[in-house]
């Protein structure tokens, strides 16, 4: 992973840095995607469904993350499902029907005018502006999500 190292800033490393230890330490190890983009997934011999990667897009690093088994989490993040549901006018909505789940494995989002969507949790949510405030929550989601999927068969 130096090169995704060398492409950060020197406050954007310790983010980083903390949230590849954690995955390690969870059992996950990084993989380089072949992709023309510098991607990193995180993969782990007992969870099958990708949870976590690194990017660099348009130059800057961004995580991507499954958090569909919290049943709790920040304005932040959900901030960013509400930009993944509205980057394509709402039309990757509802269950995609890939019979990998019952139709149950992803968010909701609630608009305050009643608005309701479904945004199936096959997919990884892009977490931009992440900071060291996040950090510790995004450490939790990801470890809720790692045990949800060691329990499901994906």
């Amino acid at each position: 992973m130096d090169d995704f190292f060398a492409a950060l800033n020197e406050t954007q490393v310790p983010l980083f840095s903390t949230i590849a230890e954690y995955a390690f330490g969870l059992g996950y190890r990084a993989r380089r995607d072949k992709t023309k983009d510098l991607n990193y997934s995180f993969l782990h011999r007992g969870v099958k469904p990708l949870i976590l990667r690194f990017s660099i897009l348009k130059g800057q690093p961004v995580v991507r993350l499954k958090f569909f088994a919290a049943t709790q989490y920040s304005r932040f993040f959900e901030d960013a499902l509400k930009a993944t549901i509205e980057e394509y006018d709402f039309r990757y909505t509802g269950c995609y029907g890939c019979e990998k789940c019952d139709g149950s494995q992803g968010y909701t989002i609630r608009y305050p005018d009643g608005r309701e969507y479904f945004r199936c949790g096959l997919e990884l949510i892009e977490l931009p502006g992440l900071g060291a405030t996040e950090l510790p929550e995004l450490l939790d989601l990801f470890h809720q999500q790692h045990a949800f999927c060691l329990r499901k068969p994906s």
